[in-house]
């Protein structure tokens, strides 16, 4: 199997690739600058500030060492820059300096662009990335037709062995790369996914609207279920690392070998990138599993000094309420480690080979057991949770706990934003 991985713009990450030998099992490097003119998937105050020429030198290292450095372009919502004339060029120009820096990939997830692209660059390799949220083989088809060269699957299709198996049959005879996330984490199915990805897309841009006070609504429901009730964290769509042979006897099956795992997290120190590929490259884990998720902690990210005076001026001007920002800064700052202890998860993929349950029912993720004899949810996950999960003696669950209902109680009540609740007789 062949991996695409994040770049965080330390050499350090090529050196250890070049190092170790694995250049020809890394297709790919992905990333982006702190800021540009349409923004991607990450909100940029979680990314570290890099140069032009910082990038420059990280693309001419993965040109020696043989391996595509893909630029993100990829917002769910380009807030229609592209269809703006004076946008539209300078969105033309950005690539053209892309160009020449010897950057031979793309990723973008608005088809208008994909098409722009192929008709001007049409040596350019263009990436279909996680939010155009493709779910099936006609959507699949369509954008090939658009002109992508690879394709991103949703996370739902992550354990979906009988769907992975058609798309494979169905698009061997292309050119056609495949490519799904390993260790994103995300919900299952997730309710915030679209919410999210628009935000953190107009929170990325370099012309986006309060990028430095950008309050991430969704991340916070995120973890606050997937800390409290960790059930949410066995149902999201990981694969371990033991589990990637059947994913490659699944390409053997269907004749078709154009199927990519990407890794992720950029925001992520290259200790933590090298650990992850390592992982991965072994196709085995001793330890906790969730340190190999993208998983919003403080301890291994890039930019580690976000600057609050951006809050503080908001709270100084009546705007935000400051007892709400001193929860949402203790909310990161404070995240409980939650383990889940990768050796006891020997077998539980074996559920989803023969088909894909996920469709039927819904998940049980309450942390005390369900009804007996109700049909009405799957408790598998929850059973492995049982199995698999714990909480280290340290963790403050409880008080973490408590500041984040508060927080969110906060931002639903509208609190956060300086707002007094209105009372209904």
């Amino acid at each position: 199997m062949n991996y695409d991985l994040a770049m965080n713009f330390d050499m350090e990450l090529l050196n250890y690739i070049e190092k170790n030998d694995i250049k020809h099992q890394v297709t790919s490097m992905f990333g982006k600058l702190k800021e540009d003119i349409i923004g991607g998937g990450r909100s940029s105050v979680t990314l570290p500030e890099v140069s032009k020429e910082e990038l420059q030198t990280i693309v001419n290292k993965c040109n020696q060492l043989g391996i595509k450095f893909n630029y993100l372009m990829n917002p769910l919502c380009i807030a229609n820059k592209d269809l703006n004339s004076d946008s539209h060029r300078e969105i033309l120009m950005f690539i053209d300096e892309l160009r020449e820096m010897g950057i031979p990939a793309i990723t973008v997830n608005s088809p208008y662009l994909c098409e722009v692209i192929k008709r001007h660059y049409p040596d350019m390799w263009v990436t279909l990335g996680l939010y155009a949220m493709v779910n099936g083989i006609q959507q699949i088809n369509n954008w090939i037709t658009l002109g992508a060269d690879e394709i991103t699957l949703p996370h739902s299709m992550n354990r979906d062995f009988e769907m992975l198996e058609h798309v494979l049959k169905a698009f061997k005879d292309t050119h056609v790369n495949f490519r799904l996330i390993a260790n994103n984490a995300c919900l299952h199915d997730c309710p915030f996914a679209i919410h999210h990805a628009s935000g953190v897309s107009h929170s990325s841009a370099k012309d986006g609207k309060g990028n430095d006070k950008y309050i991430d609504y969704n991340i916070i429901n995120c973890y606050f279920r997937k800390v409290t009730k960790p059930t949410h964290l066995i149902c999201s769509d990981w694969i371990r690392p033991e589990d990637v042979h059947y994913y490659d006897e699944l390409c053997d099956r269907a004749g078709n070998h154009n199927l990519i795992i990407k890794l992720v997290e950029r925001s992520k120190g290259t200790e933590f990138l090298s650990e992850v590929l390592q992982a991965y490259l072994d196709e085995k884990y001793e330890g906790n599993l969730r340190k190999l998720f993208n998983w919003a902690d403080t301890g291994n990210v890039v930019n580690k000094n976000i600057d609050n005076k951006a809050f503080l001026e908001e709270i100084l001007s009546g705007k935000m309420d400051a007892k709400s920002i001193n929860q949402y800064i203790k909310f990161f700052t404070q995240l409980p480690d939650v383990i889940v202890d990768n050796q006891k998860l020997d077998g539980f993929i074996n559920h989803f080979l023969g088909r894909y349950p996920c469709r039927e029912k819904p998940c049980w993720t309450e942390n005390v057991d369900p009804p007996k004899g109700q049909t009405k949810y799957c408790t598998y996950c929850y059973q492995w949770m049982q199995k698999a999960v714990s909480y280290p003696e340290d963790a403050n669950l409880e008080k973490w706990s408590e500041n984040g209902y508060k927080l969110l109680e906060n931002m639903r009540s509208s609190r956060i934003f300086g707002v007094k609740e209105k009372k209904h007789s």
